[in-house]
């Protein structure tokens, strides 16, 4: 595929006199799949990785730091190749702040120093992209065709699926059961640093092998198209040979009761099936994948040291897992799977989030769902795990129906305050809600903010004046809290400052 440093050599890119900021260990080979431009300060959800994002930047650079860096977050988590950042005629370049926040998420940055039609750019480097997608899907295609008719006609001799693969991409392939136990292989071994694609092979929901696929020559685009199209299609081969256990079949029909939302009564029958103990209580997880490399096995793995019994299940491109936990013991037991968690996803391109636990297993499809949202509000990073409950605040407020009740609270509780950020260009909202989210420490939300001590001091007593005193001791602290919480993280509209 293109690389980002072809995309800065091109003509019409170089037009806009591209320099790279910050410092992202290589920027420079990172592909690019697509150009894209937007002034919509929430595109995040609607990337898929590997977009160059043109910007010009007016939008993004008028906001407070502390939304600056909220904004690069949501466009790492989403592996986005880079941001691009017009800076002519914004009167001055990139700030220090900015930069430093791309670095630390991992977002190469690259600022535009002259004005350049970015419908320009973007036909230039599309036209070159589709034209190399084009040829890797054509590759893909053949090889796939060759795969069916061997299984059509010759049985799914597994042998010589995986020498098709090797040949047609020179690579090496291999393939793995879920335990481990080599499959087959395929293709010269490869030494060094060469591409490296692993792609789950899903049977039933239950991960039955991995097919991984590496090569020193081979595009990596042309290694995942081939990795995502053959797990299908190895798929269909093994259904043949896989024979799920009687305990696989118990723990999947479980877990698709759990996440559907099954009866009680049904939940209840496949509990006792999977050889679960009754009257416990559960915690439910999604693990989701940023990469490709990813590997649910390992993390597993690291979960179940300790003798930690759990069921999963692969759903929709996510791993489901269900924890039983004793009810005297749910708080502490889930803090140890959190925990343990964190431990299994560090340093991999696997993100988590926990839902709240629940005193009735039976009930664990509501966890299952809190998980999920917690996952969407905080759009975790590679090796990030979320705690629901620390979105508890955010769940509420999307709970509630009717933009104008929830405005009308606000502007009674905090409106003075929106009023004078609209008006002064401030950021007394994103500090307020910073200072009581540290439970009201004034040294610790200035170091998160990254500003003096005696800064928050003054902003703090500039909230108190407008507020008509001091939230701890009004006897609206909770409002307060809930209100600037509104504020803060309602899509734009009259609640929130310009």
């Amino acid at each position: 595929m293109i690389t980002l440093a072809e995309v800065l050599a091109s003509t019409a890119m170089s037009e806009a006199d591209p320099t790279l900021r910050g410092n992202v260990p290589g920027t420079l080979q990172r592909i690019v799949r697509w150009v894209h431009s937007s002034e919509v300060l929430e595109i995040a959800p609607l990337l898929r990785g590997g977009e160059l994002l043109l910007s010009a930047g007016a939008a993004l650079l008028a906001l407070p730091p502390q939304e600056q860096e909220l904004y690069v977050r949501s466009l790492a988590t989403r592996n986005i190749a880079a941001l691009a950042l017009q800076t002519a005629g914004q009167g001055a370049p990139l700030s220090a702040t900015l930069i430093a926040a791309a670095d630390s998420y991992g977002l190469p940055l690259i600022e535009l120093r002259s004005v350049a039609p970015f419908v320009d750019i973007a036909e230039a480097v599309n036209r070159l992209v589709v034209n190399e997608q084009a040829a890797a899907h054509q590759v893909v295609d053949d090889v796939s065709r060759r795969i069916a008719r061997q299984i059509t006609d010759k049985g799914p001799h597994l042998p010589s699926i995986l020498e098709m693969v090797a040949t047609a991409l020179a690579a090496e392939v291999s393939m793995a059961a879920s335990d481990g136990l080599p499959m087959g292989h395929a293709g010269s071994a490869i030494a060094g640093d060469g591409p490296t694609v692993v792609a789950g092979i899903v049977v039933g929901g239950q991960l039955a092998a991995e097919l991984t696929l590496r090569s020193r020559s081979a595009d990596p685009f042309l290694l995942e198209l081939a990795a995502d199209r053959l797990s299908g299609i190895l798929a269909l081969a093994l259904a043949q040979a896989f024979r799920p256990t009687l305990a696989q079949v118990a723990n999947a029909r479980l877990m698709e009761a759990v996440i559907e939302g099954g009866g009680v009564g049904t939940v209840e029958r496949l509990w006792l099936a999977a050889e679960l103990p009754p009257g416990q209580a559960s915690v439910m997880a999604v693990f989701r994948a940023a990469g490709r490399e990813a590997n649910f096995s390992a993390v597993e793995r690291v979960l179940r040291a300790g003798g930690r019994n759990f069921k999963s299940h692969l759903w929709d491109g996510d791993l489901a897992v269900l924890f039983p936990v004793p009810r005297n013991k749910a708080r502490k037991s889930r803090e140890a799977l959190l925990h343990a968690a964190r431990e299994a996803v560090q340093n991999t391109d696997i993100c988590a989030a926990f839902g709240p636990p629940v005193d009735d297993g039976l009930r664990a499809h509501e966890s299952y769902v809190e998980a999920k949202e917690t996952m969407g509000l905080g759009m975790p990073v590679a090796g990030e795990v979320l705690d629901s409950i620390e979105f508890l605040g955010r769940r509420i407020v999307g709970a509630v129906r009717g933009a104008g009740f929830l405005e009308i609270y606000v502007r009674a509780c905090i409106g003075e305050v929106l009023d004078w950020d609209r008006k002064h260009g401030t950021a007394l909202l994103a500090s307020l809600l910073c200072w009581l989210e540290s439970g009201c420490n004034t040294t610790a939300s200035a170091v998160t903010l990254n500003i003096e001590r005696q800064t928050m001091h003054k902003r703090l007593n500039k909230i108190q004046e407008l507020l008509g005193g001091d939230p701890r001791t009004s006897g609206r602290l909770f409002a307060i809290h809930v209100a600037a919480a509104v504020a803060a993280h309602t899509a734009p509209g009259p609640l929130i400052p310009k």
